[in-house]
């Protein structure tokens, strides 16, 4: 009978059940009383690879630009300048919530790269807290970012996404932005 240790290792996966009933065996028959003293050696077999289970490369991980390494035959020449990067007008969109099915319009516009603006000063606060923590994981997941911007107004950003001075002024003259950092 397997005690309940080996039972364990068994359910886990971390030792094969053949080898236990194999060790068992060869422990009954080492205590089995003999006339002779006979020396067996115990052979080891290797731990089956198949079972271990990698976990998948965070967004993080996964997003780190890879450096590439020049094949040994080519000759590499420096780039004679990078390209500039310059900032894209993006217009961000004003939602406001009425109902919880709103936060999948919100993870659809954060997805295609949209700012957006939850416009909750009308909302239930049950609605309001149950939006908050949808966009806070949905932040989280795709790395954005989410900050209160007013009474009842909270931004959500993509990640690697701003909002230009000229976007700010626009927001406030519409009342969806409250903070003084126009500047």
């Amino acid at each position: 009978m397997s005690s309940l240790f080996s039972k364990a290792l068994v359910y886990l996966g971390l030792v094969d059940e053949d080898q236990l009933e194999a060790e068992a065996a060869e422990i009954a028959y080492q205590g089995a009383p003999q006339g002779d003293t006979v020396s067996t050696t115990r052979t080891v077999e290797p731990i089956s690879e198949g079972r271990r289970v990698e976990p998948p490369p965070t967004s993080r991980a996964a997003t780190r630009p890879q450096e590439r390494q020049a094949e040994p035959s080519r000759r590499v020449d420096p780039p004679a300048m990078s390209p500039v990067v310059r900032p894209v007008e993006v217009h961000s969109d004003i939602l406001v919530v009425e109902e919880f099915s709103d936060a999948r319009m919100l993870a659809d516009r954060v997805r295609d790269r949209v700012p957006v603006v939850l416009d909750m000063r009308q909302a239930d606060p049950d609605l309001v807290r149950r939006v908050v923590d949808f966009s806070s994981g949905l932040i989280y997941a795709l790395d954005g970012s989410m900050r209160r911007v007013g009474e009842g107004l909270v931004l959500v950003l993509p990640p690697r996404v701003t909002l230009s001075r000229d976007e700010k002024r626009r927001l406030t003259t519409l009342g969806a932005y409250e903070l003084n950092d126009l500047e």
